[in-house]
């Protein structure tokens, strides 16, 4: 169980039949805030999980009810919440890191199906409104960045959500786009430039592809964090920041540390809480729902009327293993969207990316040409719609505005064909 509030973030082991919670210290759970009682609540393991106030004055909060004072036990599942004043109780599956209670870092890793607004469970709400640091773990794709706006729109912070992808960084610049830089001090530093953890100032900074961070610049990111402070790179005069900090990876942060690539101490100060986004292979049920409001944003962007999915193509969607999860989701949906001419799209709209390998490719795939792989995915009618692409193109002599002439289609359809059929693109 993970507590929250006021400062105050510690994880309890729910090790044993009851755990009573109050001022007093015979509790087992001891918060020492006047807005508790003595004895106020007592939570029994059971089967099943409950919470039952003692009578106290100001009573408990469970998620999306009233405040409850004394009455009978009101049962609880994994991932509900409850609530002593500003104190947050949360239910999670896992083991703490220590026995017991700690008030260093929690590492329940929670799991998160849905990163969305309106998918969310009841502890990421809870969590969002603490000033506890977040981990958010995940594949390449799997929504991590949409879980971090998530986190910080329900954090009610006033200030901007400051995205830094660490891995897009040049290593010379880090520090300056980091922390800033006062004029005059490097070559270069005509103006002064206010650093991304400042710009967020009353806001988040969420820190993707944290794992991609040069060890130096680690170091000085931790001074960051633990002092609250950045210092502009040729400065003296550190300035206090008031953000929150989220950092995402869909690195093994612990093997990373055992390897000496990544700071112990930094994760620990970004392992305040860790949220897991499982890949899209473990979420099929949410498949549907998913490529239904991914088509209906592209036909918005695309100034189409609304399209249905086909069953067949949602079986098949959902039985596809989305090496690339939500990410590749979505851009197998915008294809089938162009590919379509109207109407219902089908399963012979869908074209799947083959998986990447490590392997290099073959030399004819490297000129532009297309495997055998590549055109397997293809149905019958999209390997005859790209042959006469390929044939237009050859009577235009290469020349794409000739082509899409012959074939009757805007220039723009005649350049999206060719990205999605993977033809050369000529010069024109």
């Amino acid at each position: 169980m993970l507590v929250a509030g006021k400062g105050y973030f510690a994880t309890h082991a729910l090790d044993q039949a009851e755990l009573r919670i109050g001022r007093d210290r015979s509790c087992d759970i001891v918060i020492d805030d006047s807005v508790l009682s003595r004895q106020h609540a007592v939570l029994r393991v059971g089967p099943p999980l409950t919470i039952q106030d003692l009578g106290s004055t100001n009573g408990v909060r469970i998620s999306g009810r009233e405040v409850v004072r004394g009455g009978d036990p009101i049962e609880l599942a994994v991932g509900d919440g409850f609530h002593i004043g500003p104190f947050s109780f949360l239910i999670a599956a896992g083991k703490a890191s220590e026995a017991g209670s700690s008030r260093r870092t929690g590492t329940e890793r929670l799991r998160v199906e849905d990163p969305t607004i309106d998918g969310v469970p009841g502890f990421v709400r809870d969590v969002a409104k603490t000033p506890t640091s977040v981990l958010v773990l995940g594949e390449t794709g799997a929504g991590k960045d949409v879980l971090a706006e998530t986190l910080h729109v329900l954090s009610g912070r006033r200030g901007e959500l400051a995205r830094v992808n660490c891995a897009a960084l040049a290593e010379p610049l880090i520090e300056s786009e980091l922390f800033g830089h006062e004029k005059g001090a490097f070559t270069g530093a005509l103006a002064t430039k206010v650093g991304l953890l400042e710009s967020a100032q009353g806001g988040t900074v969420f820190l993707d592809e944290i794992g991609e961070l040069p060890l130096s610049t680690q170091a000085k990111l931790l001074r960051a964090i633990e002092s609250r402070e950045v210092l502009r790179i040729g400065s003296i005069r550190p300035i206090k920041i008031d953000v929150r900090f989220i950092a995402a990876t869909n690195r093994d942060l612990p093997a990373e540390v055992a390897a000496k690539r990544f700071r112990h101490d930094l994760y620990f100060r970004l392992d305040g809480i860790t949220l897991t986004l499982p890949p899209l292979r473990e979420r099929r049920h949410r498949i549907a729902g998913l490529a239904a409001r991914f088509l209906e944003q592209a036909c918005a962007a695309a100034g189409r009327p609304p399209r249905p999915l086909a069953i067949d193509a949602i079986e098949a969607l959902e039985r596809h293993d989305w090496p690339g999860n939500v990410r590749e989701l979505k851009a197998v949906i915008e294809r089938a969207l162009l590919l379509s001419r109207g109407g219902t799209i089908g399963v012979r709209h869908l074209a799947f990316s083959p998986r990447a390998t490590d392997e290099p490719p073959p030399a004819a795939e490297a000129e532009g040409d297309v495997t055998d792989a590549f055109l397997a995915t293809l149905t019958p009618e999209q390997r005859a719609e790209r042959a006469q692409y390929v044939d237009a193109l050859e009577q235009a002599v290469g020349n794409q505005t000739r082509a899409a002439k012959i074939l009757g289609v805007s220039r723009s359809t005649m350049t999206n064909r060719l990205k999605l059929y993977r033809i050369l693109r000529p010069r024109s």
